[in-house]
Protein backbone atom coordinates (compact mmCIF):
# COMPACT_ATOMS: atom_id res chain seq x y z
CA UNK A 1 0.00 0.00 0.00
CA UNK A 2 1.05 3.38 -1.23
CA UNK A 3 2.12 5.87 1.91
CA UNK A 4 -0.10 8.53 2.53
CA UNK A 5 -0.07 12.50 4.29
CA UNK A 6 -2.03 10.81 6.70
CA UNK A 7 1.55 8.37 7.16
CA UNK A 8 3.51 11.27 6.84
CA UNK A 9 1.43 13.53 9.43
CA UNK A 10 1.67 10.38 12.09
CA UNK A 11 5.64 9.70 11.27
CA UNK A 12 6.11 13.68 11.69
CA UNK A 13 3.96 14.02 14.73
CA UNK A 14 2.33 17.16 12.54
CA UNK A 15 -1.47 17.81 11.21
CA UNK A 16 -2.09 16.86 7.24
CA UNK A 17 -2.04 20.85 6.87
CA UNK A 18 1.26 20.85 7.92
CA UNK A 19 2.23 18.16 5.63
CA UNK A 20 0.05 20.19 2.61
CA UNK A 21 1.33 23.45 3.30
CA UNK A 22 4.86 21.82 3.25
CA UNK A 23 4.40 19.82 0.08
CA UNK A 24 3.13 23.52 -1.57
CA UNK A 25 5.89 25.28 -0.28
CA UNK A 26 4.00 27.72 1.83
CA UNK A 27 6.51 30.52 3.59
CA UNK A 28 4.61 29.91 6.71
CA UNK A 29 6.12 26.85 7.90
CA UNK A 30 9.52 27.05 9.77
CA UNK A 31 12.39 25.22 8.61
CA UNK A 32 12.88 22.93 11.49
CA UNK A 33 9.25 21.68 10.47
CA UNK A 34 10.12 21.69 6.87
CA UNK A 35 12.84 19.43 7.60
CA UNK A 36 11.00 16.96 9.79
CA UNK A 37 8.57 16.65 7.66
CA UNK A 38 10.75 15.78 4.41
CA UNK A 39 12.09 13.24 6.84
CA UNK A 40 9.43 11.58 7.38
CA UNK A 41 8.12 11.33 3.64
CA UNK A 42 11.38 9.99 3.33
CA UNK A 43 10.89 7.32 6.43
CA UNK A 44 7.18 5.82 4.71
CA UNK A 45 8.10 6.30 1.38
CA UNK A 46 6.10 8.82 0.50
CA UNK A 47 5.91 9.92 -3.28
CA UNK A 48 4.45 13.08 -4.41
CA UNK A 49 2.19 13.00 -7.25
CA UNK A 50 1.36 15.14 -10.18
CA UNK A 51 2.42 18.56 -10.38
CA UNK A 52 3.24 19.24 -6.56
CA UNK A 53 6.05 21.11 -6.67
CA UNK A 54 8.08 20.06 -3.89
CA UNK A 55 10.11 16.40 -4.39
CA UNK A 56 12.78 15.33 -1.21
CA UNK A 57 15.64 15.65 -3.78
CA UNK A 58 14.76 19.10 -5.33
CA UNK A 59 17.67 20.68 -3.46
CA UNK A 60 20.23 17.86 -4.87
CA UNK A 61 19.77 19.92 -8.25
CA UNK A 62 20.65 23.54 -6.81
CA UNK A 63 23.10 25.31 -4.84
CA UNK A 64 21.76 28.73 -3.12
CA UNK A 65 23.73 31.89 -3.00
CA UNK A 66 22.70 34.84 -0.96
CA UNK A 67 24.35 37.98 -1.60
CA UNK A 68 24.25 41.65 -0.30
CA UNK A 69 23.91 43.38 -3.32
CA UNK A 70 23.90 42.80 -7.09
CA UNK A 71 25.25 45.89 -8.04
CA UNK A 72 29.12 45.20 -7.51
CA UNK A 73 31.88 43.54 -9.25
CA UNK A 74 32.83 42.03 -5.79
CA UNK A 75 29.53 39.99 -5.99
CA UNK A 76 30.13 38.91 -9.45
CA UNK A 77 33.38 37.37 -8.72
CA UNK A 78 31.72 36.18 -5.55
CA UNK A 79 28.79 34.32 -7.61
CA UNK A 80 31.49 33.14 -10.06
CA UNK A 81 33.10 31.41 -7.45
CA UNK A 82 30.13 29.39 -6.35
CA UNK A 83 28.66 28.81 -9.95
CA UNK A 84 32.04 26.95 -11.02
CA UNK A 85 31.56 24.65 -8.30
CA UNK A 86 27.64 24.48 -8.17
CA UNK A 87 28.94 23.66 -12.05
CA UNK A 88 31.28 20.98 -11.79
CA UNK A 89 28.56 19.51 -9.42
CA UNK A 90 26.06 19.17 -11.66
CA UNK A 91 23.73 21.68 -10.09
CA UNK A 92 21.93 25.27 -11.18
CA UNK A 93 23.22 27.92 -8.88
CA UNK A 94 19.61 29.98 -7.53
CA UNK A 95 20.55 33.33 -6.04
CA UNK A 96 19.16 35.88 -4.30
CA UNK A 97 20.04 39.30 -2.32
CA UNK A 98 20.24 40.06 1.16
CA UNK A 99 20.12 44.02 0.43
CA UNK A 100 22.19 44.64 4.06
CA UNK A 101 19.05 44.49 6.15
CA UNK A 102 19.08 41.52 8.82
CA UNK A 103 14.87 40.88 7.62
CA UNK A 104 15.87 40.28 3.74
CA UNK A 105 18.86 37.97 4.82
CA UNK A 106 16.22 35.56 6.60
CA UNK A 107 13.59 36.00 4.09
CA UNK A 108 15.87 35.06 1.43
CA UNK A 109 17.55 31.85 3.78
CA UNK A 110 13.63 30.77 4.03
CA UNK A 111 13.42 31.52 0.52
CA UNK A 112 15.89 29.03 -0.63
CA UNK A 113 15.04 25.97 1.73
CA UNK A 114 11.12 26.92 0.43
CA UNK A 115 12.38 26.18 -2.66
CA UNK A 116 14.15 22.48 -1.18
CA UNK A 117 17.43 23.76 -1.37
CA UNK A 118 20.01 22.72 1.49
CA UNK A 119 23.42 23.78 0.23
CA UNK A 120 23.66 27.74 1.09
CA UNK A 121 26.08 30.04 0.41
CA UNK A 122 25.58 33.30 2.07
CA UNK A 123 26.78 36.53 2.13
CA UNK A 124 25.67 37.94 5.50
CA UNK A 125 26.71 40.87 7.25
CA UNK A 126 23.79 41.71 9.53
CA UNK A 127 22.00 38.73 11.07
CA UNK A 128 22.94 38.37 14.31
CA UNK A 129 25.72 35.58 15.22
CA UNK A 130 22.33 33.21 16.99
CA UNK A 131 20.10 33.69 14.01
CA UNK A 132 22.99 32.18 12.04
CA UNK A 133 24.15 29.38 14.45
CA UNK A 134 20.48 28.35 14.61
CA UNK A 135 20.43 28.35 10.83
CA UNK A 136 23.91 26.48 10.44
CA UNK A 137 22.95 23.62 13.11
CA UNK A 138 19.80 22.91 11.42
CA UNK A 139 21.02 23.16 7.96
CA UNK A 140 24.84 21.67 7.53
CA UNK A 141 25.17 22.89 3.91
CA UNK A 142 24.86 26.20 4.89
CA UNK A 143 28.26 27.95 4.67
CA UNK A 144 28.87 31.93 5.64
CA UNK A 145 31.06 33.49 3.22
CA UNK A 146 33.20 36.24 4.53
CA UNK A 147 32.40 36.38 8.18
CA UNK A 148 33.73 34.21 11.00
CA UNK A 149 30.80 33.18 13.30
CA UNK A 150 32.14 31.82 16.60
CA UNK A 151 31.37 28.03 17.63
CA UNK A 152 30.70 27.45 13.53
CA UNK A 153 33.80 28.11 12.17
CA UNK A 154 33.92 24.91 10.18
CA UNK A 155 31.01 26.12 8.35
CA UNK A 156 32.10 29.53 7.50
CA UNK A 157 34.82 31.21 5.09
CA UNK A 158 36.59 34.66 6.00
CA UNK A 159 39.56 37.12 5.32
CA UNK A 160 41.50 38.43 8.44
CA UNK A 161 40.29 41.95 7.05
CA UNK A 162 42.25 43.53 10.88
CA UNK A 163 45.67 42.20 8.69
CA UNK A 164 44.76 43.58 5.71
CA UNK A 165 44.23 47.30 6.66
CA UNK A 166 47.40 46.84 9.32
CA UNK A 167 49.36 45.59 6.04
CA UNK A 168 48.27 48.85 4.32
CA UNK A 169 48.76 51.54 7.39
CA UNK A 170 52.14 49.69 7.94
CA UNK A 171 53.18 49.98 4.65
CA UNK A 172 52.58 53.85 4.54
CA UNK A 173 54.24 54.42 7.89
CA UNK A 174 57.06 52.68 6.19
CA UNK A 175 57.40 54.90 3.37
CA UNK A 176 57.88 57.92 6.21
CA UNK A 177 53.81 59.08 6.49
CA UNK A 178 53.16 59.71 9.99
CA UNK A 179 49.05 62.06 9.23
CA UNK A 180 47.67 58.89 7.85
CA UNK A 181 43.43 59.10 7.68
CA UNK A 182 41.48 56.68 7.48
CA UNK A 183 38.09 56.38 4.92
CA UNK A 184 35.49 53.95 6.37
CA UNK A 185 31.58 53.24 5.82
CA UNK A 186 28.62 54.13 8.46
CA UNK A 187 27.47 50.71 8.45
CA UNK A 188 27.82 48.37 11.39
CA UNK A 189 29.04 45.68 10.35
CA UNK A 190 31.84 43.03 10.99
CA UNK A 191 34.66 44.33 8.29
CA UNK A 192 34.20 48.01 9.46
CA UNK A 193 34.91 46.95 12.97
CA UNK A 194 37.86 44.57 11.93
CA UNK A 195 39.05 47.13 9.66
CA UNK A 196 39.44 50.00 11.70
CA UNK A 197 41.08 47.64 14.50
CA UNK A 198 44.19 46.98 11.98
CA UNK A 199 44.68 50.74 11.16
CA UNK A 200 44.74 51.31 14.90
CA UNK A 201 46.89 48.84 15.57
CA UNK A 202 49.64 49.72 12.78
CA UNK A 203 49.16 53.27 14.15
CA UNK A 204 49.95 52.06 17.57
CA UNK A 205 52.90 49.77 17.14
CA UNK A 206 54.48 53.11 15.57
CA UNK A 207 53.67 55.48 18.27
CA UNK A 208 51.42 57.53 16.32
CA UNK A 209 49.02 59.06 18.22
CA UNK A 210 45.55 58.44 17.03
CA UNK A 211 43.21 61.76 16.18
CA UNK A 212 39.62 61.13 15.40
CA UNK A 213 39.20 63.93 13.58
CA UNK A 214 41.47 61.75 10.26
CA UNK A 215 38.50 59.58 10.22
CA UNK A 216 35.59 59.52 8.32
CA UNK A 217 32.68 57.07 7.66
CA UNK A 218 30.18 57.41 4.91
CA UNK A 219 27.60 55.52 2.86
CA UNK A 220 28.69 52.48 0.45
CA UNK A 221 28.91 53.59 -3.18
CA UNK A 222 31.30 55.85 -4.78
CA UNK A 223 29.30 58.90 -3.72
CA UNK A 224 30.49 58.52 -0.35
CA UNK A 225 34.09 58.09 -1.06
CA UNK A 226 33.48 61.27 -2.99
CA UNK A 227 31.67 62.91 0.20
CA UNK A 228 34.82 61.69 2.36
CA UNK A 229 36.88 63.36 0.22
CA UNK A 230 34.75 66.71 0.29
CA UNK A 231 34.85 66.17 4.52
CA UNK A 232 38.71 65.84 4.45
CA UNK A 233 39.09 68.92 1.92
CA UNK A 234 37.00 70.75 4.32
CA UNK A 235 38.77 70.13 7.65
CA UNK A 236 42.09 71.43 6.08
CA UNK A 237 43.98 68.55 7.62
CA UNK A 238 47.91 68.12 7.58
CA UNK A 239 46.89 64.46 5.99
CA UNK A 240 49.84 62.71 3.79
CA UNK A 241 48.12 59.66 3.22
CA UNK A 242 45.13 57.88 2.84
CA UNK A 243 43.72 54.26 3.72
CA UNK A 244 40.46 53.38 2.10
CA UNK A 245 37.85 50.99 3.33
CA UNK A 246 37.65 49.34 -0.58
CA UNK A 247 38.35 50.38 -3.70
CA UNK A 248 35.12 52.01 -4.46
CA UNK A 249 35.66 54.85 -2.01
CA UNK A 250 39.06 55.35 -3.26
CA UNK A 251 38.35 55.96 -6.36
CA UNK A 252 35.56 58.18 -6.11
CA UNK A 253 37.90 60.22 -3.27
CA UNK A 254 41.03 60.61 -6.16
CA UNK A 255 38.82 61.98 -8.61
CA UNK A 256 37.41 64.65 -5.66
CA UNK A 257 41.18 65.26 -4.46
CA UNK A 258 42.67 65.75 -8.04
CA UNK A 259 39.71 68.11 -9.07
CA UNK A 260 40.77 70.33 -5.89
CA UNK A 261 44.74 69.97 -6.89
CA UNK A 262 45.63 67.47 -4.43
CA UNK A 263 48.16 65.51 -6.47
CA UNK A 264 48.37 61.67 -6.02
CA UNK A 265 50.73 59.95 -4.68
CA UNK A 266 53.08 63.93 -4.67
CA UNK A 267 50.85 64.78 -2.09
CA UNK A 268 48.84 62.31 -0.82
CA UNK A 269 49.07 58.83 -0.62
CA UNK A 270 46.55 56.47 -1.06
CA UNK A 271 45.95 52.76 -0.59
CA UNK A 272 42.68 50.64 -1.37
CA UNK A 273 41.23 47.51 -0.52
CA UNK A 274 39.48 44.36 -2.13
CA UNK A 275 41.37 44.33 -5.52
CA UNK A 276 38.19 43.92 -7.95
CA UNK A 277 37.97 47.01 -9.74
CA UNK A 278 40.13 46.78 -13.40
CA UNK A 279 43.31 49.73 -13.08
CA UNK A 280 41.78 51.18 -15.89
CA UNK A 281 39.35 53.03 -12.98
CA UNK A 282 42.58 54.67 -11.42
CA UNK A 283 45.27 57.24 -12.31
CA UNK A 284 47.91 56.73 -10.96
CA UNK A 285 47.19 52.76 -10.93
CA UNK A 286 46.18 51.98 -7.04
CA UNK A 287 48.24 50.04 -4.27
CA UNK A 288 45.37 47.96 -2.53
CA UNK A 289 45.00 45.26 -0.12
CA UNK A 290 43.60 42.39 -2.32
CA UNK A 291 40.55 40.25 -1.17
CA UNK A 292 40.65 36.78 -2.79
CA UNK A 293 36.77 36.55 -2.57
CA UNK A 294 36.41 34.00 -5.71
CA UNK A 295 38.75 31.37 -4.12
CA UNK A 296 36.96 32.36 -0.89
CA UNK A 297 33.69 31.90 -2.68
CA UNK A 298 35.15 28.43 -4.22
CA UNK A 299 35.87 26.99 -1.07
CA UNK A 300 32.39 28.10 0.47
CA UNK A 301 30.48 26.13 -1.96
CA UNK A 302 32.49 23.51 -1.50
CA UNK A 303 32.10 23.26 2.06
CA UNK A 304 28.04 23.52 1.28
CA UNK A 305 28.40 19.98 -1.05
CA UNK A 306 31.25 18.27 0.44
CA UNK A 307 30.07 18.83 4.22
CA UNK A 308 31.69 19.96 7.34
CA UNK A 309 34.80 17.70 7.18
CA UNK A 310 35.84 19.15 4.16
CA UNK A 311 39.56 20.05 4.27
CA UNK A 312 39.84 23.09 2.56
CA UNK A 313 40.59 26.49 4.10
CA UNK A 314 38.75 28.44 5.89
CA UNK A 315 40.67 31.30 6.93
CA UNK A 316 41.87 33.48 4.23
CA UNK A 317 44.79 36.01 4.31
CA UNK A 318 45.35 39.51 2.59
CA UNK A 319 47.76 40.60 0.47
CA UNK A 320 49.29 43.88 -0.12
CA UNK A 321 49.32 44.81 -3.69
CA UNK A 322 51.73 47.55 -4.55
CA UNK A 323 51.05 50.04 -7.43
CA UNK A 324 51.62 53.60 -8.38
CA UNK A 325 49.50 55.64 -5.72
CA UNK A 326 51.75 55.61 -2.37
CA UNK A 327 55.22 57.61 -2.29
CA UNK A 328 56.95 58.75 0.44
CA UNK A 329 55.86 62.47 1.60
CA UNK A 330 56.41 65.71 -0.12
CA UNK A 331 57.62 68.74 1.42
CA UNK A 332 54.72 70.02 -0.77
CA UNK A 333 52.16 69.47 1.68
CA UNK A 334 48.17 68.33 1.51
CA UNK A 335 47.26 71.25 2.87
CA UNK A 336 49.54 73.83 1.10
CA UNK A 337 47.94 72.87 -1.74
CA UNK A 338 44.65 73.81 -0.35
CA UNK A 339 45.73 77.52 -0.10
Amino acid sequence: MMATINDVAKAAGVSTATVSRVINQSSSVLPETVTQVESAMAQVGYKIKGNQRLTINQGLNAIGLIVSRFNSPFYGLLSQGVEKIAKQHGRKMIVASGNYDADCEEDAIKFMISKGCRNIVIHSKVMSDQALIQYAKQFPGLVIINRCVPTIEDQCVWLDNSEGTYQATKHLIEQGHRRIAFLSCDMEVDDKFLRFNGYRRALDEAGIEFNPDFVEEVPFGEQGGALAATNFLNKGLPMTALVAFNDFFAAAAIQVFKEHGVSVPEQLSIVGFDDVLPQCYFSPKLTTIRSPIESMAINAARISLEGKNSTVSRAFHPLLIKRESVMPPSTNSFVESLR
